[in-house]
């Protein structure tokens, strides 16, 4: 209840704040039918280096969301107190909220939304749904990686929800499209792809926060180096351990109808006073690993 409250207290005053500016922008346990996990890291993955303490990293000043955007989150968030955040990547028809329920320890959490719509009623094409262990907030509050799961039931890139990913299987598409957009009430975040994969299961890439995995050794450079080697393009785009990264995830069929791949596009948080080049430089990996299916 208490979350309820300070969420919509933040989007009513950046609601409030923008209009006043403007007058003077497939879970982890169970995605789309077909998740499965595994405790396996790649074999790519780098070791582990020696656990020294971390330093705190310093805020970042958040980016004030476009007033049209806080207008949908709020009509959003009052029809359901799990929406979190807005979505968007453009020209694809990716516009919509994204919902997060974290459950509780006799539940998944994940697969809530898997077949529900926004006012909770049944629908099979579901939500845009974050991972449950997530947070969410400005870009100092973000878990390391934000993972979106969402439907796609079939790889045709005109079809419906996340089927739109599949654009990025055209380079001159990614090469100008290269950002994803995802608003909350306190922050407008923009990410730049660095990543478009079809992966198997076993490769974790769907980790929240880090060090993550079994033995916790898991760092967030590993899942993205192991995701560049996986990209069906080379991307100029550069990842630092101290950066953070979204993960939109869904279901793909191009090795049949094996429950164990996906369709995985993964990009990294601006910097604070980065370019914002109109389009990205990509090529054609030669060398793309294929997945490992077991």
């Amino acid at each position: 209840m208490e979350k309820n409250k300070i969420f919509s207290r933040a989007l009513a005053a950046a609601l409030a704040l923008v209009m006043v500016v403007s007058a003077s922008a497939c879970s982890r346990s169970s995605e789309p039918e077909q998740e499965s996990s595994s405790s396996e890291t790649s074999s790519s993955q780098v070791e582990s280096s020696s656990s020294e303490p971390e330093k705190e990293k310093p805020r970042e000043e958040p980016v004030q969301p476009e007033a049209d955007v806080l207008e949908k989150l709020n009509t959003a968030y009052n029809q359901n107190n799990d929406v979190v955040g807005w979505l968007q990547i453009p020209d694809t028809e990716i516009d919509n909220e994204v919902l997060h329920y974290p459950g509780d320890a006799n539940d998944p959490a994940n697969p809530y939304y898997l077949r529900r719509d926004i006012t909770k009623n049944y629908n099979w094409y579901g939500c845009y749904f974050a991972d449950y262990e997530c947070e969410f907030g400005d870009r100092n509050d973000l878990s390391s990686n934000t993972v979106i799961y969402g439907h796609s039931m079939d790889d045709n890139p005109s079809s419906v929800k996340f089927s739109q990913l599949k654009k990025y299987t055209d380079i001159e598409f990614l090469k100008n499209h290269p950002y994803i957009y995802l608003t909350t009430p306190e922050d407008k975040l923009t990410f730049k792809i660095f990543a478009v994969m079809y992966t198997d299961t076993n490769f974790i890439y769907n980790y929240v926060d880090f060090p993550a995995g079994p033995q916790k050794d898991v760092k967030l450079m590993d899942v993205v180096n192991e995701a560049k080697n996986r990209s069906q393009f080379d991307i100029d785009v550069d990842v630092n351990e101290d950066d953070k990264i979204i993960t939109l995830s869904t279901c793909t069929y191009i090795y049949g109808s094996r429950e164990d791949q996906r369709f995985v596009v993964m990009g990294r948080l601006t910097r604070p006073d980065e370019e914002m080049a109109a389009t990205v430089s990509a090529e054609k990996n030669e060398d793309v690993k294929a997945p490992q299916f077991a």
